[in-house]
């Protein structure tokens, strides 16, 4: 008998150890461990709203300790460096060597710079709390620079919006706020209608959108792109894609494009090794299951619950199905686009859905109230 570890202290990760803790009677005194290389929790879907100033950090940060505290579950604040699955042993950064019987993957992805040195040197992410507070500190203090945005997704988009809203509210008439996407169109994967609901949302923002271009070359006092413009005096924000952390990509085995794992009906990658959120690689029709908060919760409690299946000698466990309950865009003006149950939403009232759904899944009950707070203070400004 050995010890239950988890790896990562996000939504799939604490689902997954709520879960668990729940029923201490099967785990016959099994550990639960998590292990997170930062000591909070850190809702990411509020984060461009964080940068944006309209979400104090501390509304969107959980102490993982004293949270985990009150589950009766050990928390190690380090990073992981390795996994050998053969041996059943997660290598820290810090020497430690943790055993384990079950293992959950959980440690979500980060941004990814794609082998750009002088990008990752210079650009501002939003990987965390502490990532938006430095993005708001930087545009604070030097509102009048070129920004721009690599990465015309759901994150680009969103930070855009949110930083177009707080210049405006500063009062700072000639802002440059500038989307570089080196597809064809933002929002890749979204559906014509809301591109053309997002486009015409950030236009009103005056935030610039130059798609099929890309970083050509960057230096201390100017920004080159593939298309021939140069942006002087610039800052930059980085949102063009994401990856797992280098010990999952070293785990021989199956991955996606973005070095997910790639798990069986029952999220395992491994006899008794199981994936969640961020980190698994979903099969969903003929594709995999996008990134989503909603399907991370769902996960990580079926990954829990087939553990308690197998410490208690149950040979079936329970399939993984994904429920899509809708996506949705939010923009800082109030507005947003997506849909609900495949039932098309737009204007503040799918804004107010998208923070009812942040409300309701954040942790803690002084987020919770916090988040509410902001929400209904914005619908005032």
């Amino acid at each position: 008998m050995g010890d239950i570890v988890i790896i990562g202290g996000g939504f799939a990760g604490l689902e997954a150890a709520r879960v668990l803790a729940k029923k201490r009677k099967i785990l016959n005194n099994r550990r639960i461990i998590v292990v997170d290389s930062k000591p909070t929790f850190d809702f990411l879907p509020v984060l461009p709203d964080v940068s944006g100033s309209f979400v104090p950090r501390s509304h969107v940060t959980l102490d993982l300790r004293d949270h985990l505290e009150g589950l009766k579950v050990n928390f190690e604040n380090d990073e992981v460096v390795r996994v050998d699955v053969k041996t059943r042993e997660v290598f820290l950064r810090n020497n430690t060597v943790l055993v384990f019987e079950y293992l959950v993957v959980a440690s979500g992805t980060g941004t990814n710079f794609y082998g750009m040195s002088e990008a990752q040197r210079r650009a501002l992410k939003l990987d965390s709390a502490q990532d938006a507070a430095v993005v708001l500190n930087t545009v604070t203090t030097y509102p009048f620079k070129k920004i721009l945005i690599i990465g015309g997704g759901y994150t680009g988009v969103e930070i855009a919006s949110n930083l177009a809203a707080l210049l405006r509210r500063r009062r700072i008439k000639k802002y440059s706020i500038n989307i570089i996407e080196k597809g064809d169109d933002i929002l890749a994967v979204l559906p014509e209608w809301v591109k053309d609901y997002c486009r015409i949302n950030l236009s009103a923002l005056r935030v610039s959108i130059f798609t099929q271009a890309s970083l050509k070359e960057i230096t201390d006092k100017s920004v080159t792109l593939s298309n021939g413009l140069i942006f002087e005096d610039y800052l930059l924000v980085w949102a063009a894609g994401v990856n797992t952390p280098s010990y999952v990509r070293q785990l021989e085995v199956e991955k996606d494009g973005q070095g997910r794992l790639a798990v069986d009906p029952y999220l395992r990658f491994g006899e008794t090794c199981f994936a969640a959120g961020d980190s698994a690689a979903v099969k969903y029709g003929s594709g995999v299951l996008r990134m989503s908060v909603q399907f991370s919760l769902c996960e990580g409690r079926v990954a829990a619950v087939n553990i308690l299946r197998m410490i208690s000698g149950k040979k079936r466990l329970v399939k993984y199905r994904p429920i899509d309950l809708g996506l949705l865009v939010p923009l800082a003006n109030k507005k947003a686009a997506g849909y609900l149950l495949r039932v098309p939403v737009v204007g503040i009232f799918g804004w107010l859905c998208h923070y009812f759904m942040c409300i309701f899944r954040s942790r803690g009950l002084n987020n919770k109230s916090g988040i509410l707070f902001d929400c209904v203070k914005r619908l005032f400004l």
